[in-house]
């Protein structure tokens, strides 16, 4: 995918495909841009255990997304 597709859902909660086969969920938040110009993203979801922290998956480029997908209905995928 490309920054311009994967932009929209910055904020939201979503389910996110990676190109190695790895599904994430959780609040996608947009770092910086980097010195490349392209943007790297955190998925961040609520902790597994009460009171732990929170946990966040970093991705460097929007095109190792293969899909992304709205999960605002789904509580486990919101920050």
């Amino acid at each position: 995918m490309t920054d311009h597709e994967v932009k929209p859902f910055v904020g939201r909660a979503v389910r996110v495909t990676l190109a190695d086969g790895r599904i994430l969920a959780g609040t996608l938040h947009r770092e910086a841009d980097t010195v490349a110009s392209s943007a790297a993203y955190l998925v961040v979801s609520d902790p597994i255990q009460q009171g732990g922290e929170t946990i966040q998956a970093r991705i460097d480029q929007a095109d190792r997304i293969t899909q992304i997908e709205d999960a605002s209905g789904d509580p486990a995928a919101v920050e």
